[in-house]
This record gives structure tokens, C-alpha cells and sequence, in this order.
């Protein structure tokens, strides 16, 4: 099938109550990772405090790619974005009840699978 890029939004909430949201781009590609809004392949949380992803929003999702592997600070951390249950439809999320806290200052990447 056709390559179709989609795209998905990161919401990060820190020990100190702040919340920052990501908006990152997939090109729905095996290997490929996701496009932060700096144009880098890595996000680099806030240093300030632990931060904890408590949603990831996929719109549309691919055709290519049907998961993602999260790295954290360049070591798979062996936890797979499943890029179908966190479509924006789906009512019950993977990380709404199950967050996942990084130390400040920590860096991640997201690489897409088939």
C-alpha cells in the first residue's frame, strides 16, 4: 500500500502540574521516526521537573505502519505505541490510565513499524 502520512499529538504532564502538548508528524514509513515541530527526529522534555505522557492522540493513523518503539535517551525503552487504540476515536487510550513518567531533561523518539 501507499505510504500515508499522518499525524499524532504528545500530552505530557509534570510533577509541577504544567502540562505541554507536541504535535509531531509520522510518515508512515518502517524505520521512520516521527517528525517533532522543530523538525527533529527527538524531543527533549523540560529539565525542570519528571514529566509523565499521559495521551497520545493519533489522527487517521497509517496504512504502512501499525505501531511505534519509544526510545528514551537513545536506549529502546521496549514500550510499543500502538498507533490503532490511540486513534483520536478510541474511547480508552494507552496512556490514559496507565501513564509513563521520564526523568527531566529526558529524550525522546518514537520509530514507526510495520
Amino acid at each position: 500500500m501507499a505510504a500515508a502520512a499522518f499525524t499524532g499529538t504528545l500530552i505530557f504532564k509534570g510533577a509541577n502540574g504544567r502540562t505541554i502538548q507536541v504535535r509531531s508528524t509520522m510518515s508512515d514509513v518502517a524505520a521512520a521516526a516521527w517528525v517533532m515541530p522543530d523538525a527533529s527526529t527527538t524531543l527533549q522534555l523540560p529539565s525542570d521537573t519528571n514529566w509523565s505522557l499521559v495521551d497520545i492522540i493519533i489522527v487517521t493513523g497509517g496504512t504502512d505502519t501499525t505501531n511505534s518503539d519509544l526510545f528514551v535517551n537513545q536506549l529502546n525503552s521496549g514500550l510499543v505505541i500502538d498507533h490503532k487504540s490511540n486513534l483520536n476515536t478510541a474511547q480508552f487510550r494507552q496512556f490514559i490510565t496507565n501513564p509513563v513518567t521520564f526523568r527531566a531533561g529526558s529524550q525522546l523518539k518514537l520509530v514507526q513499524r510495520a
